[in-house]
C-alpha cells in the first residue's frame, strides 16, 4: 500500500478527557464537571469548566436557530470547542423513526458531547434546543461525552 494511503501521524482534532456534560432539570444551561482538554490539527487546547453555560442558540453549521422537534420526532446535536473555547452546537438531523445521524462538523472544532433528544408523544408544542427545559413533558435525552464521535449516535 502506498504511503500515501496510510493514516498520517500528524494533524486531527480529538478530545483527550470528557467534560462530563450536563444539561438537567428545569433549565436551558448546560454544565460540565471538569476542564476539556482537546486539540485541533495536532494543538493542544484547554477549556477550564462551565457552570451555567448558554447553550448556543444557533447552528454551527448554518448559523440559522436550531429546528424544533414536535411529538414523535428526535435529532442529536454535537456540542465542540473551537480554538478560542467557544462552544457551538451542531444539529444532526432530525427524524420521525430511527435513529438521527450526526452533523458534518468543520475541520476547526472538535466535539466533546452530544445529545439525544427525543420529543415523545406526550410533549406539547415545539421543544426547542436553547430554548426549552431539558425537564420538559415528554421529552428524553441522552448524553455522551466523547473523546471523538463514534459512527452513529448511540443511545449507552
Amino acid at each position: 500500500m502506498p504511503y500515501s494511503t496510510l493514516m498520517a501521524p500528524y494533524g486531527g482534532n480529538i478530545c483527550t478527557n470528557t467534560g462530563l456534560l450536563t444539561a438537567t432539570g428545569a433549565a436551558t444551561t448546560y454544565d460540565t464537571t471538569v476542564a476539556i482538554d482537546y486539540c485541533i490539527n495536532g494543538k493542544a487546547y484547554r477549556k477550564a469548566t462551565v457552570a451555567a453555560g448558554v447553550t448556543p442558540t444557533t447552528d454551527g453549521n448554518t448559523g440559522a436557530a436550531h429546528v424544533g422537534l414536535t411529538a414523535g420526532k428526535n435529532s442529536v446535536w454535537v456540542l465542540a470547542l473551537n480554538a478560542a473555547g467557544d462552544v457551538a452546537a451542531f444539529q444532526g438531523s432530525v427524524e420521525s423513526s430511527g435513529a438521527p445521524q450526526f452533523p458534518m462538523l468543520p475541520n476547526t472544532h472538535t466535539a466533546f458531547a452530544y445529545i439525544n433528544v427525543t420529543a415523545g408523544s406526550t410533549t406539547v408544542g415545539t421543544w426547542t434546543f436553547s430554548g426549552s427545559n431539558w425537564n420538559a413533558t415528554g421529552i428524553t435525552r441522552s448524553i455522551q461525552n466523547v473523546l471523538m464521535l463514534p459512527n452513529k449516535p448511540q443511545a449507552s
